[in-house]
Protein backbone atom coordinates (compact mmCIF):
# COMPACT_ATOMS: atom_id res chain seq x y z
CA UNK A 1 0.00 0.00 0.00
CA UNK A 2 1.45 3.32 -0.53
CA UNK A 3 1.79 5.43 2.00
CA UNK A 4 -0.49 8.22 3.19
CA UNK A 5 1.65 10.80 2.47
CA UNK A 6 2.33 9.93 -1.40
CA UNK A 7 -1.40 9.31 -1.64
CA UNK A 8 -2.35 12.85 -0.41
CA UNK A 9 0.27 14.31 -2.61
CA UNK A 10 -1.13 12.33 -5.61
CA UNK A 11 -4.61 13.97 -4.42
CA UNK A 12 -2.98 17.36 -4.17
CA UNK A 13 -1.21 17.41 -7.40
CA UNK A 14 -4.29 15.65 -9.59
CA UNK A 15 -6.19 18.39 -7.79
CA UNK A 16 -3.66 21.48 -8.21
CA UNK A 17 -3.14 22.23 -4.64
CA UNK A 18 0.31 20.49 -3.95
CA UNK A 19 1.34 22.79 0.21
CA UNK A 20 5.00 23.96 -1.09
CA UNK A 21 3.63 24.94 -4.63
CA UNK A 22 0.34 26.57 -4.66
CA UNK A 23 -1.21 29.88 -3.92
CA UNK A 24 -3.05 30.61 -1.26
CA UNK A 25 -7.18 31.23 -1.91
CA UNK A 26 -10.10 33.60 -0.97
CA UNK A 27 -11.61 31.01 1.59
CA UNK A 28 -14.82 31.32 -0.11
CA UNK A 29 -13.22 30.34 -3.42
CA UNK A 30 -11.56 26.73 -1.67
CA UNK A 31 -13.04 23.72 -3.56
CA UNK A 32 -11.15 21.33 -2.48
CA UNK A 33 -11.29 19.54 1.05
CA UNK A 34 -9.78 16.16 2.93
CA UNK A 35 -10.87 14.22 5.56
CA UNK A 36 -8.16 13.05 8.23
CA UNK A 37 -8.90 10.83 11.76
CA UNK A 38 -7.80 11.79 14.95
CA UNK A 39 -7.95 10.24 17.96
CA UNK A 40 -8.89 11.58 21.30
CA UNK A 41 -5.10 11.83 22.60
CA UNK A 42 -4.51 13.76 19.54
CA UNK A 43 -2.87 11.67 17.88
CA UNK A 44 -3.23 10.66 14.16
CA UNK A 45 -4.72 8.16 12.10
CA UNK A 46 -1.40 6.93 10.78
CA UNK A 47 -0.04 9.76 11.51
CA UNK A 48 3.83 9.01 10.98
CA UNK A 49 3.10 8.82 7.22
CA UNK A 50 1.53 11.88 6.72
CA UNK A 51 3.26 15.03 6.02
CA UNK A 52 4.60 16.79 9.04
CA UNK A 53 4.14 20.60 8.20
CA UNK A 54 -0.03 19.16 7.92
CA UNK A 55 0.40 17.25 10.74
CA UNK A 56 1.65 20.25 12.99
CA UNK A 57 -0.82 22.29 11.59
CA UNK A 58 -3.93 20.47 12.71
CA UNK A 59 -3.36 19.25 16.02
CA UNK A 60 -1.89 22.98 16.84
CA UNK A 61 -5.23 24.28 15.67
CA UNK A 62 -7.52 21.52 17.15
CA UNK A 63 -5.37 21.90 20.48
CA UNK A 64 -6.01 25.53 20.58
CA UNK A 65 -10.12 25.22 20.36
CA UNK A 66 -9.66 22.59 23.16
CA UNK A 67 -11.22 20.24 21.17
CA UNK A 68 -11.66 16.87 22.67
CA UNK A 69 -11.98 14.89 19.25
CA UNK A 70 -14.88 12.61 20.79
CA UNK A 71 -16.37 10.46 18.29
CA UNK A 72 -18.38 11.87 15.63
CA UNK A 73 -16.38 15.48 16.18
CA UNK A 74 -15.35 17.35 13.38
CA UNK A 75 -13.06 20.53 13.27
CA UNK A 76 -12.46 22.43 10.55
CA UNK A 77 -9.07 23.66 9.54
CA UNK A 78 -7.29 25.18 6.49
CA UNK A 79 -3.72 24.04 5.03
CA UNK A 80 -0.87 25.58 5.79
CA UNK A 81 -1.49 27.33 2.35
CA UNK A 82 -4.24 28.26 2.63
CA UNK A 83 -5.42 26.00 -0.51
CA UNK A 84 -8.09 23.48 0.99
CA UNK A 85 -10.09 22.95 4.01
CA UNK A 86 -9.46 20.10 6.35
CA UNK A 87 -12.53 17.72 8.26
CA UNK A 88 -10.42 16.51 11.79
CA UNK A 89 -12.76 13.57 12.71
CA UNK A 90 -13.06 12.71 15.92
CA UNK A 91 -12.14 8.69 15.93
CA UNK A 92 -13.55 8.28 19.80
CA UNK A 93 -11.20 7.79 23.30
CA UNK A 94 -8.70 5.08 22.42
CA UNK A 95 -7.45 3.39 18.99
CA UNK A 96 -9.52 0.32 19.63
CA UNK A 97 -12.21 1.79 20.11
CA UNK A 98 -11.63 3.80 16.51
CA UNK A 99 -11.89 0.08 14.99
CA UNK A 100 -15.36 -0.19 15.10
CA UNK A 101 -16.91 0.32 11.83
CA UNK A 102 -20.10 2.56 13.25
CA UNK A 103 -17.62 5.08 14.67
CA UNK A 104 -15.91 5.57 10.93
CA UNK A 105 -19.22 5.64 9.65
CA UNK A 106 -20.41 8.64 11.41
CA UNK A 107 -17.23 10.77 11.90
CA UNK A 108 -16.25 10.54 7.53
CA UNK A 109 -19.80 11.30 6.98
CA UNK A 110 -20.32 14.59 9.46
CA UNK A 111 -16.78 15.41 7.85
CA UNK A 112 -18.10 15.24 4.21
CA UNK A 113 -20.99 17.04 5.31
CA UNK A 114 -19.10 20.20 7.15
CA UNK A 115 -17.19 20.38 3.80
CA UNK A 116 -20.23 20.36 1.60
CA UNK A 117 -21.44 23.55 3.64
CA UNK A 118 -18.13 24.82 2.82
CA UNK A 119 -19.65 24.39 -0.80
CA UNK A 120 -16.31 21.80 -1.02
CA UNK A 121 -17.20 20.20 -3.93
CA UNK A 122 -13.79 17.91 -4.37
CA UNK A 123 -13.28 15.96 -1.13
CA UNK A 124 -10.29 13.37 -0.10
CA UNK A 125 -11.00 10.87 2.15
CA UNK A 126 -7.28 9.94 4.19
CA UNK A 127 -6.60 6.11 5.20
CA UNK A 128 -9.15 5.64 8.33
CA UNK A 129 -9.36 2.13 10.65
CA UNK A 130 -12.26 0.88 8.26
CA UNK A 131 -11.90 1.41 4.57
CA UNK A 132 -15.55 -0.24 4.15
CA UNK A 133 -17.28 2.10 6.66
CA UNK A 134 -14.89 5.00 5.70
CA UNK A 135 -16.35 4.28 1.72
CA UNK A 136 -20.15 3.62 2.91
CA UNK A 137 -19.98 7.07 4.54
CA UNK A 138 -18.44 8.76 1.45
CA UNK A 139 -22.26 7.50 -0.63
CA UNK A 140 -24.36 7.87 2.00
CA UNK A 141 -23.24 11.51 3.50
CA UNK A 142 -23.31 12.58 -0.71
CA UNK A 143 -26.54 11.36 -1.15
CA UNK A 144 -29.34 14.00 -2.18
CA UNK A 145 -32.51 13.69 -3.35
CA UNK A 146 -33.28 16.75 -6.20
CA UNK A 147 -34.99 14.91 -9.31
CA UNK A 148 -38.42 17.08 -8.62
CA UNK A 149 -36.79 20.63 -7.79
CA UNK A 150 -36.15 22.35 -10.71
CA UNK A 151 -34.00 25.07 -9.83
CA UNK A 152 -32.17 23.06 -7.22
CA UNK A 153 -31.11 20.69 -9.64
CA UNK A 154 -29.37 23.21 -12.42
CA UNK A 155 -27.74 24.62 -9.30
CA UNK A 156 -26.44 21.57 -7.67
CA UNK A 157 -22.51 21.32 -8.03
CA UNK A 158 -21.23 17.88 -8.80
CA UNK A 159 -19.68 16.34 -5.38
CA UNK A 160 -16.24 14.27 -6.09
CA UNK A 161 -15.21 12.06 -3.21
CA UNK A 162 -12.33 9.69 -3.35
CA UNK A 163 -10.19 7.93 -1.10
CA UNK A 164 -6.15 8.12 -0.44
CA UNK A 165 -6.49 4.38 0.69
CA UNK A 166 -8.67 3.11 -2.60
CA UNK A 167 -8.33 -0.69 -1.52
CA UNK A 168 -11.14 -3.08 -2.42
CA UNK A 169 -12.72 -2.82 1.33
CA UNK A 170 -13.52 0.89 0.23
CA UNK A 171 -14.84 0.07 -2.76
CA UNK A 172 -16.65 -2.41 -1.41
CA UNK A 173 -18.41 -0.41 1.02
CA UNK A 174 -19.18 2.29 -1.76
CA UNK A 175 -21.50 -0.76 -3.42
CA UNK A 176 -23.35 -0.96 -0.13
CA UNK A 177 -23.93 2.26 0.48
CA UNK A 178 -24.74 3.04 -3.44
CA UNK A 179 -27.07 0.26 -3.01
CA UNK A 180 -28.91 1.67 -0.31
CA UNK A 181 -28.77 5.31 -1.41
CA UNK A 182 -31.08 3.25 -4.56
CA UNK A 183 -33.48 1.88 -2.37
CA UNK A 184 -33.90 5.47 -1.23
CA UNK A 185 -34.22 6.66 -4.44
CA UNK A 186 -36.92 4.33 -5.42
CA UNK A 187 -38.76 5.26 -2.27
CA UNK A 188 -38.74 8.37 -2.53
CA UNK A 189 -40.08 9.03 -5.87
CA UNK A 190 -43.79 10.15 -5.99
CA UNK A 191 -46.33 7.16 -6.71
CA UNK A 192 -46.95 8.47 -9.96
CA UNK A 193 -43.48 8.07 -11.36
CA UNK A 194 -43.06 4.80 -9.67
CA UNK A 195 -45.70 2.58 -10.83
CA UNK A 196 -46.03 -0.99 -10.55
CA UNK A 197 -44.78 -0.97 -14.59
CA UNK A 198 -42.65 1.43 -13.89
CA UNK A 199 -40.93 -0.16 -11.56
CA UNK A 200 -40.50 -3.52 -13.08
CA UNK A 201 -38.99 -1.16 -15.64
CA UNK A 202 -36.34 -0.07 -13.45
CA UNK A 203 -35.40 -3.14 -12.45
CA UNK A 204 -34.63 -4.41 -16.10
CA UNK A 205 -32.58 -1.49 -16.85
CA UNK A 206 -30.78 -1.65 -13.38
CA UNK A 207 -29.65 -5.24 -14.00
CA UNK A 208 -29.24 -5.25 -17.82
CA UNK A 209 -25.45 -4.88 -17.78
CA UNK A 210 -24.67 -6.96 -14.50
CA UNK A 211 -23.04 -10.54 -15.11
CA UNK A 212 -24.73 -13.75 -14.04
CA UNK A 213 -28.28 -11.89 -13.88
CA UNK A 214 -31.60 -12.69 -15.25
CA UNK A 215 -34.66 -10.64 -14.85
CA UNK A 216 -38.47 -11.67 -15.29
CA UNK A 217 -41.32 -9.43 -15.23
CA UNK A 218 -44.46 -11.15 -15.26
CA UNK A 219 -48.22 -9.76 -15.69
CA UNK A 220 -51.55 -10.39 -14.24
CA UNK A 221 -51.88 -13.30 -17.10
CA UNK A 222 -49.42 -14.73 -15.61
CA UNK A 223 -50.59 -14.39 -11.87
CA UNK A 224 -53.29 -15.94 -12.85
CA UNK A 225 -51.93 -18.84 -14.32
CA UNK A 226 -50.56 -18.99 -10.74
CA UNK A 227 -53.45 -19.19 -9.10
CA UNK A 228 -52.19 -15.86 -6.98
CA UNK A 229 -55.81 -15.05 -5.86
CA UNK A 230 -54.12 -12.54 -2.82
CA UNK A 231 -51.94 -10.24 -5.18
CA UNK A 232 -54.92 -9.91 -7.72
CA UNK A 233 -57.70 -9.33 -5.12
CA UNK A 234 -55.22 -6.32 -4.35
CA UNK A 235 -54.57 -5.06 -7.77
CA UNK A 236 -58.12 -5.52 -8.70
CA UNK A 237 -59.24 -1.73 -7.58
CA UNK A 238 -56.08 -0.26 -9.10
CA UNK A 239 -56.30 1.33 -13.17
CA UNK A 240 -52.20 0.42 -12.68
CA UNK A 241 -51.63 -3.26 -13.74
CA UNK A 242 -50.26 -5.37 -11.22
CA UNK A 243 -46.48 -7.04 -11.87
CA UNK A 244 -44.25 -9.28 -10.44
CA UNK A 245 -40.85 -8.61 -10.75
CA UNK A 246 -38.62 -11.95 -10.36
CA UNK A 247 -34.75 -11.77 -10.35
CA UNK A 248 -32.30 -14.85 -10.31
CA UNK A 249 -28.54 -14.34 -9.86
CA UNK A 250 -26.39 -17.22 -10.50
CA UNK A 251 -23.35 -16.75 -8.16
CA UNK A 252 -22.40 -20.48 -8.01
CA UNK A 253 -24.13 -22.28 -10.56
CA UNK A 254 -25.22 -25.45 -10.29
CA UNK A 255 -25.55 -25.17 -6.37
CA UNK A 256 -29.12 -24.62 -5.19
CA UNK A 257 -30.30 -21.82 -4.17
CA UNK A 258 -29.13 -20.24 -0.68
CA UNK A 259 -31.09 -17.59 -0.21
CA UNK A 260 -34.07 -16.15 -1.48
CA UNK A 261 -35.55 -12.30 -0.90
CA UNK A 262 -39.28 -11.08 -0.81
CA UNK A 263 -40.34 -7.66 -0.62
CA UNK A 264 -43.68 -6.04 -0.32
CA UNK A 265 -44.38 -3.90 -3.72
CA UNK A 266 -47.20 -2.28 -2.82
CA UNK A 267 -46.38 1.18 -4.75
CA UNK A 268 -48.73 3.35 -3.50
CA UNK A 269 -51.60 2.48 -0.04
CA UNK A 270 -54.28 4.07 0.62
CA UNK A 271 -55.56 1.43 2.96
CA UNK A 272 -58.26 0.36 0.43
CA UNK A 273 -62.09 0.74 1.88
CA UNK A 274 -60.13 0.56 5.60
CA UNK A 275 -59.23 4.13 4.26
CA UNK A 276 -56.04 5.12 5.73
CA UNK A 277 -56.26 9.00 7.78
CA UNK A 278 -54.97 11.69 5.70
CA UNK A 279 -52.23 12.48 7.99
CA UNK A 280 -48.68 11.05 6.36
CA UNK A 281 -50.55 9.24 3.77
CA UNK A 282 -47.78 10.71 1.93
CA UNK A 283 -45.62 8.55 3.37
CA UNK A 284 -47.05 5.63 1.47
CA UNK A 285 -45.74 6.39 -1.49
CA UNK A 286 -42.64 4.48 0.20
CA UNK A 287 -45.01 0.67 1.22
CA UNK A 288 -42.59 -0.46 -1.40
CA UNK A 289 -39.61 -0.07 0.47
CA UNK A 290 -39.20 -4.09 1.00
CA UNK A 291 -39.64 -4.19 -2.70
CA UNK A 292 -36.81 -1.62 -2.97
CA UNK A 293 -34.55 -2.71 -0.30
CA UNK A 294 -34.44 -6.20 -1.83
CA UNK A 295 -33.99 -5.09 -5.47
CA UNK A 296 -31.25 -2.93 -4.36
CA UNK A 297 -29.60 -5.55 -2.31
CA UNK A 298 -29.79 -7.95 -5.59
CA UNK A 299 -27.85 -5.34 -7.33
CA UNK A 300 -24.85 -5.14 -4.78
CA UNK A 301 -24.71 -9.29 -4.53
CA UNK A 302 -24.78 -8.93 -8.46
CA UNK A 303 -21.99 -6.12 -8.47
CA UNK A 304 -19.54 -8.06 -6.07
CA UNK A 305 -20.24 -10.99 -7.69
CA UNK A 306 -20.61 -12.67 -4.50
CA UNK A 307 -20.35 -16.89 -4.92
CA UNK A 308 -23.75 -17.55 -3.84
CA UNK A 309 -27.00 -18.06 -5.56
CA UNK A 310 -30.19 -15.36 -4.88
CA UNK A 311 -33.30 -15.24 -6.06
CA UNK A 312 -35.43 -11.97 -5.17
CA UNK A 313 -39.45 -11.52 -5.84
CA UNK A 314 -41.58 -8.23 -6.02
CA UNK A 315 -45.42 -8.66 -6.45
CA UNK A 316 -46.31 -5.05 -7.38
CA UNK A 317 -49.45 -3.19 -7.13
CA UNK A 318 -51.33 -0.55 -5.78
CA UNK A 319 -53.97 -0.73 -3.09
CA UNK A 320 -56.77 1.69 -4.09
CA UNK A 321 -60.15 2.37 -3.40
CA UNK A 322 -63.07 1.85 -6.71
CA UNK A 323 -65.65 -0.12 -7.76
CA UNK A 324 -63.80 -2.72 -8.36
CA UNK A 325 -61.50 -2.95 -5.05
CA UNK A 326 -61.82 -5.64 -2.94
CA UNK A 327 -64.69 -4.82 0.23
CA UNK A 328 -64.41 -5.53 3.68
CA UNK A 329 -65.47 -9.52 4.06
CA UNK A 330 -64.80 -10.63 0.75
CA UNK A 331 -63.01 -13.68 0.25
CA UNK A 332 -60.20 -14.68 -2.31
CA UNK A 333 -58.27 -18.29 -2.69
CA UNK A 334 -54.30 -18.12 -2.23
CA UNK A 335 -51.86 -19.81 -4.28
CA UNK A 336 -51.65 -22.00 -1.58
CA UNK A 337 -55.25 -23.04 -1.66
CA UNK A 338 -56.05 -21.51 1.83
CA UNK A 339 -59.29 -19.28 1.72
CA UNK A 340 -58.81 -16.02 3.22
CA UNK A 341 -61.24 -13.43 4.52
CA UNK A 342 -60.21 -10.11 4.19
CA UNK A 343 -61.52 -8.24 7.42
CA UNK A 344 -59.50 -5.26 6.94
CA UNK A 345 -58.02 -4.13 3.51
CA UNK A 346 -55.34 -2.12 4.91
CA UNK A 347 -54.08 -5.13 5.84
CA UNK A 348 -52.76 -5.98 1.95
CA UNK A 349 -48.99 -6.52 2.49
CA UNK A 350 -49.35 -9.54 4.04
CA UNK A 351 -51.82 -10.62 1.26
CA UNK A 352 -49.40 -10.44 -1.69
CA UNK A 353 -46.37 -11.37 0.24
CA UNK A 354 -48.30 -14.70 1.01
CA UNK A 355 -48.26 -15.63 -2.78
CA UNK A 356 -45.17 -14.57 -3.50
CA UNK A 357 -43.71 -16.14 -0.57
CA UNK A 358 -45.47 -19.57 -1.61
CA UNK A 359 -44.50 -19.09 -4.92
CA UNK A 360 -41.07 -18.19 -4.16
CA UNK A 361 -40.35 -21.41 -2.16
CA UNK A 362 -42.72 -24.01 -4.89
CA UNK A 363 -40.46 -22.75 -7.57
CA UNK A 364 -37.07 -22.28 -6.58
CA UNK A 365 -36.95 -24.17 -3.29
CA UNK A 366 -34.26 -22.06 -1.66
CA UNK A 367 -32.19 -22.86 1.66
CA UNK A 368 -33.33 -19.79 3.77
CA UNK A 369 -36.24 -17.35 2.43
CA UNK A 370 -36.35 -13.84 3.87
CA UNK A 371 -39.50 -11.34 3.46
CA UNK A 372 -39.17 -7.93 3.66
CA UNK A 373 -42.33 -5.64 4.40
CA UNK A 374 -43.26 -1.90 5.72
CA UNK A 375 -45.84 -4.15 7.21
CA UNK A 376 -47.42 -3.17 10.16
CA UNK A 377 -48.11 0.10 12.33
CA UNK A 378 -47.88 -2.12 15.57
CA UNK A 379 -43.94 -2.66 14.84
CA UNK A 380 -43.89 1.52 14.78
CA UNK A 381 -45.11 1.15 18.22
CA UNK A 382 -43.03 -1.53 19.42
CA UNK A 383 -39.63 -0.67 18.66
CA UNK A 384 -39.78 2.94 16.59
CA UNK A 385 -37.44 4.24 13.82
CA UNK A 386 -34.05 2.14 15.14
CA UNK A 387 -34.56 -1.45 15.18
CA UNK A 388 -36.56 -4.08 12.47
CA UNK A 389 -38.85 -6.51 13.99
CA UNK A 390 -36.96 -9.78 12.85
CA UNK A 391 -39.20 -13.11 13.20
CA UNK A 392 -37.81 -16.74 12.71
CA UNK A 393 -38.03 -19.93 13.96
CA UNK A 394 -34.46 -20.35 12.91
CA UNK A 395 -32.08 -19.60 15.13
CA UNK A 396 -29.51 -19.97 12.44
CA UNK A 397 -30.71 -17.70 10.46
CA UNK A 398 -31.95 -14.81 13.42
CA UNK A 399 -27.55 -15.41 14.45
CA UNK A 400 -27.00 -14.68 10.94
CA UNK A 401 -29.44 -11.61 10.97
CA UNK A 402 -28.17 -10.53 13.59
CA UNK A 403 -24.61 -10.34 13.09
CA UNK A 404 -25.09 -8.61 9.52
CA UNK A 405 -27.27 -5.98 11.47
CA UNK A 406 -24.57 -5.43 13.82
CA UNK A 407 -22.02 -5.29 10.92
CA UNK A 408 -23.90 -2.71 9.33
CA UNK A 409 -25.30 -0.89 11.84
CA UNK A 410 -28.90 -1.57 11.03
CA UNK A 411 -29.74 -3.06 14.63
CA UNK A 412 -32.96 -5.92 14.58
CA UNK A 413 -34.94 -7.08 17.35
CA UNK A 414 -36.01 -10.72 17.96
CA UNK A 415 -39.67 -10.58 18.04
CA UNK A 416 -41.66 -13.92 18.99
CA UNK A 417 -43.40 -16.37 17.03
CA UNK A 418 -46.35 -18.15 19.60
CA UNK A 419 -48.73 -20.87 17.74
CA UNK A 420 -51.53 -19.17 19.64
CA UNK A 421 -51.72 -16.93 17.26
CA UNK A 422 -52.29 -19.16 14.77
CA UNK A 423 -55.82 -19.59 16.54
CA UNK A 424 -56.72 -16.34 16.27
CA UNK A 425 -56.75 -15.93 12.40
CA UNK A 426 -59.32 -18.39 12.00
CA UNK A 427 -62.23 -17.01 10.36
CA UNK A 428 -66.13 -18.09 10.71
CA UNK A 429 -66.19 -18.64 7.05
CA UNK A 430 -63.31 -19.47 5.15
CA UNK A 431 -59.44 -20.71 6.43
CA UNK A 432 -58.19 -17.59 7.44
CA UNK A 433 -58.63 -14.27 8.39
CA UNK A 434 -56.28 -11.48 7.38
CA UNK A 435 -56.20 -9.85 10.41
CA UNK A 436 -56.38 -11.33 13.72
CA UNK A 437 -59.58 -11.67 16.02
CA UNK A 438 -58.56 -9.72 18.57
CA UNK A 439 -57.35 -6.77 17.80
CA UNK A 440 -53.96 -7.34 19.41
CA UNK A 441 -50.58 -8.41 19.23
CA UNK A 442 -50.63 -6.71 15.60
CA UNK A 443 -47.04 -7.64 14.11
CA UNK A 444 -46.96 -11.24 15.48
CA UNK A 445 -50.35 -11.78 14.31
CA UNK A 446 -49.21 -10.79 10.56
CA UNK A 447 -45.85 -12.85 10.98
CA UNK A 448 -47.74 -16.17 11.83
CA UNK A 449 -50.27 -14.89 8.53
CA UNK A 450 -47.31 -15.63 6.10
CA UNK A 451 -45.79 -18.10 8.50
CA UNK A 452 -48.70 -20.42 7.16
CA UNK A 453 -47.48 -19.55 3.59
CA UNK A 454 -43.90 -21.02 4.16
CA UNK A 455 -44.12 -24.14 5.93
CA UNK A 456 -47.74 -25.31 5.61
CA UNK A 457 -50.66 -24.02 7.88
CA UNK A 458 -51.13 -23.83 11.52
CA UNK A 459 -55.04 -24.07 11.94
CA UNK A 460 -55.03 -26.19 14.95
CA UNK A 461 -52.50 -24.75 17.53
CA UNK A 462 -50.80 -27.79 20.49
CA UNK A 463 -51.90 -27.46 23.62
CA UNK A 464 -48.66 -25.93 24.27
CA UNK A 465 -46.08 -23.62 22.95
CA UNK A 466 -43.94 -25.42 20.28
CA UNK A 467 -40.24 -24.57 21.06
CA UNK A 468 -39.44 -21.51 18.71
CA UNK A 469 -35.91 -21.89 19.04
CA UNK A 470 -35.20 -25.77 17.48
CA UNK A 471 -37.51 -25.17 14.63
CA UNK A 472 -35.15 -25.61 11.56
CA UNK A 473 -37.19 -26.68 9.17
CA UNK A 474 -36.20 -26.14 5.21
CA UNK A 475 -36.36 -22.94 3.90
CA UNK A 476 -35.31 -21.57 6.73
CA UNK A 477 -37.66 -18.20 6.89
CA UNK A 478 -37.53 -14.71 8.71
CA UNK A 479 -39.94 -11.78 8.05
CA UNK A 480 -38.60 -8.91 8.51
CA UNK A 481 -41.15 -5.84 9.39
CA UNK A 482 -39.59 -2.56 8.52
CA UNK A 483 -42.34 -0.54 8.88
CA UNK A 484 -40.61 1.49 11.39
CA UNK A 485 -37.04 2.02 10.08
CA UNK A 486 -38.90 3.11 6.29
CA UNK A 487 -38.20 6.45 7.29
CA UNK A 488 -35.53 8.71 9.09
CA UNK A 489 -37.25 11.51 10.89
CA UNK A 490 -34.13 13.38 11.64
CA UNK A 491 -30.84 14.13 9.48
CA UNK A 492 -27.94 12.63 11.58
CA UNK A 493 -24.49 11.48 10.64
CA UNK A 494 -24.93 9.59 7.49
CA UNK A 495 -28.83 9.22 8.03
CA UNK A 496 -31.07 11.70 6.11
CA UNK A 497 -34.18 12.45 7.41
CA UNK A 498 -36.35 10.81 4.32
CA UNK A 499 -36.88 7.35 3.63
CA UNK A 500 -34.04 5.43 4.47
CA UNK A 501 -33.52 2.55 2.42
CA UNK A 502 -32.43 0.49 4.93
CA UNK A 503 -32.29 -2.33 5.52
CA UNK A 504 -30.24 -2.99 2.18
CA UNK A 505 -27.16 -2.91 3.76
CA UNK A 506 -27.98 -5.75 6.24
CA UNK A 507 -29.42 -8.00 3.60
CA UNK A 508 -25.92 -7.24 1.67
CA UNK A 509 -24.47 -8.36 4.76
CA UNK A 510 -26.46 -11.08 4.93
CA UNK A 511 -25.86 -12.83 1.70
CA UNK A 512 -21.91 -12.34 1.87
CA UNK A 513 -21.79 -14.18 5.03
CA UNK A 514 -24.22 -16.96 3.68
CA UNK A 515 -21.87 -16.75 0.53
CA UNK A 516 -18.88 -18.05 2.72
CA UNK A 517 -20.48 -20.75 4.59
Amino acid sequence: MQSIARNIRRFSVAHGRHFATTRALPRDAIKTGLVVGMFASHKLFSSEQMPQALQDKIIQEVQALDNKADAGSVQLVLSPDLTQHIAVVGLGSSESTANTTEIVRTAVANGIKQLKAKKVSDISIAPMPSAHAAGEAAALASFTFTAFKTQKKAEESPLTIASADATAEWSAGRVYAEAQNYARELMATPANYMTPTIFAQRVRDEMASLANVTVNVHDEQWARRQRMGGLIAVAQGSDEPLRFVEIIYRGRPGDPVALALVGKGITFDTGGYSLKLGKNMDLMKGDMGGGATVVAAMRAIAQLQLPINVVATVPLCENMVSGRATKVSDVYTSRAGLTVEVMNTDAEGRIVLADALHYTVEAHQPQSIVDVATLTGAMVVALGELYTGVFTPSPTLWQHIDRAGATTDEPVWRMPLHDRWDAMLKSPIADLSNIGCKGEAGACTAAAFLRQFVDGPRLTPPAVMREQNNDESVPRWAHLDIAGPMEASTSEGYHHQGMSGRPTRLLIELAKQLSAE
